[in-house]
């Protein structure tokens, strides 16, 4: 209680005073400006309200203090059976209700639940405050009977259809007590707290302008020798912290389809008679290495890691149209990213995506670069046509074609995101007023709504909200520098950069042009129809929010270089360590290749471990010997080779009790290894249906795969 009170009064007091500042702070200002810098601390307060806290996600948040207090009365009509009624569970938006505070007559109390002993004369009365929602679980032995229940007064009637029946009552919450006035009063909290860093931000307006002007002129469009010395030193950086234990991990379930496929390119086999997806993008780099290295598993990730780690090269291109500090963060950013670091080391085609899609985003650039603002048809025509300008066309057709033609399985075709991106701005350079335009315009617009439909089409892809890939950038996220770090503070920064990317899209489209990548990216997953995500699927967002990134720490680094505190450069230096500290997760970055937990908790993959089953095998298999498998240990045993078995068979979900007997009828003896997971998924229940086999034995759980054998009678 006494730290309740001392939290509160040193609240007040911050308050006071941080009102006293801001009043004396803006009192020479217009009402335009005031009105300006209370807009954009509101919007500020809005966005780090919903990034950096959890509260607008908690359902039940109210004012409880303001809340409407209801009545609840229950009674059970007298009939045959029926004192055998019970109440199992009574909750409420604010949580459980206590049988306690529960006045009963008629009802007694056995164990968790409330039951019938008088339905001649029974009543059950509740008083108290419900929040939003009421439940309400009653449990009866026959799908007959119901109960007359009344809130403040109002009665209605509840029918007993199945033997457990869950009631649900709703309240209208008034707006001073509801969720809402909670949120609005959140942001406002958020917003006071943003308008001093606004305030200030105008006091040092012309400062950082000056700062962010020089640093852009002084950028010329030719890369100095010591700009590729600095890229190469980063490379090394990027590589120290991909490169060490790549073979620290068993390969995940995906892996095997890749490193497998490659292993049997090499041994012969038709690259039409393996598995496809990132055939060109992954397998067949993959099979080269074997080819090279042998039939090591650090050799097929060893390639990703350098395709991942050569992507900096095109970052530091595409960011150095910002300017060369900007630069040089973004690759400092790329370098040292958990989740980069982490899906580098694992054989997917995500790992090559940072590579190919920076390349193909600095030529979209360069594009844009070489159309001029208000393109007109009649009058710029011939520049399309020029052989630099033509090439580059012609290199950025390349890619859809590959998505969509050579490798539509593979999640490449995701860049086709970055070319409506390009579309955008395209429209945008256009003359809108100029008639002869009409033409250009309306075939861009339909070309639009064609790709639209297409996609559409080919991918079942529709309309839906889900927030989950929200959760890799914001709040705590386990795949960012800043996890179990003040994620406030690059927070701020991603805010900046996108005020930053507004103001500045006329002189330079670059932020502008990434800001919309990434929104296009982390938008397309937020309304895709896709239910299941995991951090792979949005990987290729973190490309470009590594680049906002890098410009909100540079301009953060700006506005604190302003303040005449820190004129003095050994302030600088501490304020530069304290807010690193504050920011990196150093130990995290490390993870990937320390780490020899099966579950990675970055990737939120699952790399099993299979060594004792595998020594088991080893030990007791014959080559006589049949083996079904759900398709972890099946995929292991033809990477490693070995055991041999007379035939292998896959285990599914949708694998029959029938379609197993069957093959146990074939052979004489043989394997069924199972993995927890597609236990529990099979459509029989494996455990009931080989129990009763008397051919077939249970053996043991090794590394969560079962293990039964079936032998010769």
């Amino acid at each position: 209680m006494f730290s309740t009170l001392l939290a509160g009064l040193i609240g007040m007091i911050g308050y006071i005073l941080l009102f006293h500042w801001v009043e004396k702070a803006i009192i020479d200002l217009s009402c335009l400006q005031k009105a300006g810098l209370a807009g954009i601390s509101l919007l500020m307060g809005a966005f780090l309200f919903f990034t950096a806290t959890t509260q607008w996600q908690k359902n039940a948040r109210y004012f409880s203090l303001f809340l409407p207090k209801h009545t609840l009365e229950i009674s059970i009509p007298a009939r045959a059976g029926a004192d055998a009624v019970s109440i199992s569970w009574v909750t409420t938006s604010l949580g459980d209700v206590s049988y306690t505070a529960i006045d009963y007559e008629g009802w007694s109390l056995e164990k968790d639940r409330l039951v019938l002993t008088n339905p001649s004369n029974n009543h059950l009365r509740w008083v108290g405050k419900t929040g939003e929602k009421v439940q309400i679980v009653f449990e009866t032995p026959m799908q007959d009977g119901n109960a007359v229940i009344s809130w403040d007064g109002q009665g209605e009637t509840l029918q007993f259809p199945r033997k457990k029946n869950t009631y649900e009552h709703t309240f209208e919450i008034p707006f001073y007590a509801s969720q809402g006035w909670i949120l609005l009063l959140g942001i406002l909290n958020c917003a006071l707290l943003s308008l001093p860093l606004c305030i200030l931000g105008w006091q040092m307006r012309v400062e950082m302008l000056q700062s962010i002007q020089r640093s852009f002129s002084l950028t010329p469009r030719q890369v100095a020798q010591y700009e590729w010395a600095i890229i190469f030193a980063l490379m090394i950086l990027a590589f120290a912290l991909r490169l060490p234990g790549l073979g620290n991990l068993f390969p995940s379930v995906e892996e095997y389809s890749h490193i497998n496929a490659a292993k049997q390119i090499t041994q012969g086999a038709s690259i039409h008679d393996v598995y496809q997806r990132s055939m060109w993008l992954v397998t067949l780099p993959v099979s080269f290495m074997f080819r090279v290295f042998g039939y090591e598993l650090s050799a097929a990730r060893l390639l990703g890691v350098v395709f991942n780690v050569l992507a900096v090269i095109p970052l530091y291109l595409v960011a150095r149209r910002i300017n060369r500090p900007i630069a040089v963060l973004s690759v400092v950013l790329f370098a040292t990213s958990p989740w980069v670091i982490a899906i580098s080391r694992v054989v997917r085609e995500y790992a090559y995506h940072p590579f190919y899609f920076f390349w193909i985003v600095y030529g979209m650039i360069l594009l844009l670069d070489e159309i001029p603002r208000g393109f007109r048809i009649d009058r710029d025509w011939k520049i399309i046509l020029q052989p630099k300008r033509f090439l580059l066309l012609l290199g950025l057709a390349l890619p859809p074609l590959y998505a969509l033609l050579a490798d539509p399985l593979s999640t490449f075709k995701l860049i086709l995101i970055a070319y409506a991106v390009l579309g955008l701005f395209l429209l945008l350079k256009v003359d809108f007023r100029h008639r002869k335009n009409l033409p250009v315009i309306l075939l861009m617009a339909g070309a639009a709504l064609v790709s639209a439909y297409f996609w559409h089409e080919r991918f079942s892809m529709h309309l839906t909200v889900n927030l989950a890939p929200l959760d890799y950038f914001f709040l705590n996220s386990a795949q960012q520098w800043y996890f179990d770090r003040a994620s406030i503070i690059p927070l701020v920064g991603l805010f900046g950069a996108m005020i930053f990317a507004f103001l500045t899209w006329r002189t330079n489209l670059v932020p502008a042009f990434l800001l919309i990548l990434y929104a296009g990216f982390l938008g397309f997953f937020v309304f895709s129809s896709n239910r299941f995500f995991a951090p792979r699927h949005v990987s290729t967002t973190q490309l470009w929010y590594i680049i906002l990134m890098a410009v909100g720490g540079y301009l953060i680094w700006v506005f604190l270089q302003t303040l005449p505190l820190l004129k003095n450069h050994r302030n600088r230096a501490l304020v530069l360590i304290i807010l690193i500290g504050l920011s990196f997760n150093f130990r995290y970055s490390l993870l990937p290749m320390t780490s020899r937990d099966p579950s990675m908790p970055i990737t939120q993959e699952y790399h099993d471990d299979l060594s004792h089953l595998h020594a088991f095998m080893l030990s007791n298999a014959d080559e006589q010997d049949v083996l079904i498998s759900s398709r972890i240990y099946g995929r292991y045993v033809e990477w490693m080779d070995e055991p041999v078995f007379q035939a292998m068979y896959d285990f599914q979900v949708q694998t029959t009790e029938a379609d197993i007997l069957s093959i146990v009828d074939q052979y004489e003896s043989g394997w069924i290894i199972i993995d927890n997971v597609r236990i529990e998924r099979a459509v029989f229940s494996p455990e009931k249906a080989f129990q009763e086999n008397d051919r077939i034995e249970y053996v043991g759980l090794f590394d969560g795969e079962h293990v039964w054998r079936w032998r010769a009678r």
